[in-house]
């Protein structure tokens, strides 16, 4: 069995202004991200990993090493996955959602998958949600095959895992958005016996008493 625990990175500065934080910008941890990151590592503290994996990005890298820093066995390297990079958002990258003047793909966006993918993303140069799965989905059934037991933690973005966990549980793309987004600096844990059939284990939990 291997188990996997997701965690999305601090609240970064981008975060606090409510603008879209997606994979053509970054910023720091606020001082409530690097808090959160702090409660993870002390709930994470116990585990031995077999697999530390993380999004390039600075905002995710930044989580990962300070849970990594508060485990009890902190030996496992830190490896940084291309394939976990926070989907990019083209043109509304940095911007507010009420800065985004056509309120129809604003609306597709966050509830229409499907149609954004055909529709909107190469108008605003954005990824699709077809293609973010389609690269975000190796990088953990790789890491599953690599580690048939064990436990493996997994530092990325909100709409990173949106798709990710949609797509390991066997949910249609279209579904994607009837799950709400991942907060910052909570746990998400799948278990997997083969590395193609994913359980839910539990979502989205604070960092208290993980086990």
């Amino acid at each position: 069995m291997t188990e996997f625990y997701l965690v999305r990175h601090g609240e970064t500065e981008i975060n606090q202004r409510g603008e879209i934080n997606g994979g053509l910008v970054d910023s720091p941890l606020t001082a409530k991200g690097r808090t959160g990151a702090a409660r993870v590592g002390q709930a994470l503290a116990q585990h031995r990993f077999v697999q530390v994996l993380s999004s390039p990005l600075p905002r995710a890298l930044t989580t990962a090493q300070m849970i990594v820093a508060a485990n009890d066995d902190p030996h496992t390297p830190l490896q940084a996955a291309n394939g976990l990079w926070e989907m990019r958002l083209g043109a509304w990258d940095g911007k507010r959602p009420d800065q985004i003047e056509d309120g129809l793909g604003r609306e597709i966006y966050f509830h229409r998958p499907l149609e954004f993918d055909a529709d909107y993303a190469p108008a605003i140069g954005a990824e699709r949600y077809a293609e973010v799965e389609q690269r975000v989905v190796p990088v953990i059934t790789t890491a599953a095959a690599a580690h048939p037991s064990g436990k493996i933690l997994v530092v990325a973005h909100g709409l990173v895992f949106q798709v990710l966990v949609n797509a390991l549980l066997g949910r249609p793309l279209a579904l994607l958005r009837s799950l709400p987004i991942l907060q910052n600096t909570t746990v998400t844990k799948l278990n997997t016996s083969d590395g193609k059939h994913f359980e839910l284990i539990y979502r989205d939990r604070a960092p208290l008493a993980e086990k």
